[in-house]
């Protein structure tokens, strides 16, 4: 995509940045987990909304949004080729 500039680590992980008026101001992340359902354990313990969940046969996310409207993805790996 021209408006995305994006890097690939070497020990897994990357970084994207994108170019568009519409996302300025706010950011977003991924961390990928070993278990989403551990994860979204903790952040109920923190009070913190996770409603917002979606799973299919290669991946289970949950996203959150913090007051400023940064997103962070939480992602768990079900197909062992996306796992590193």
């Amino acid at each position: 995509m021209p408006e995305v500039a994006e890097w690939h680590f070497e020990r897994g992980g990357g970084l994207q940045l994108y170019q568009l008026p519409e996302r300025a101001g706010a950011g977003s992340f991924t961390l990928v987990v070993n278990s989403i359902e551990e994860q979204i354990a903790h952040l109920r313990k923190l009070h913190i909304d996770t409603s917002n969940r979606t799973a299919n046969d290669k991946v289970k996310t949950c996203m959150i949004t913090d007051p400023d409207g940064n997103h962070i993805a939480f992602a768990e790996a079900i197909d062992p080729g996306l796992a590193r």
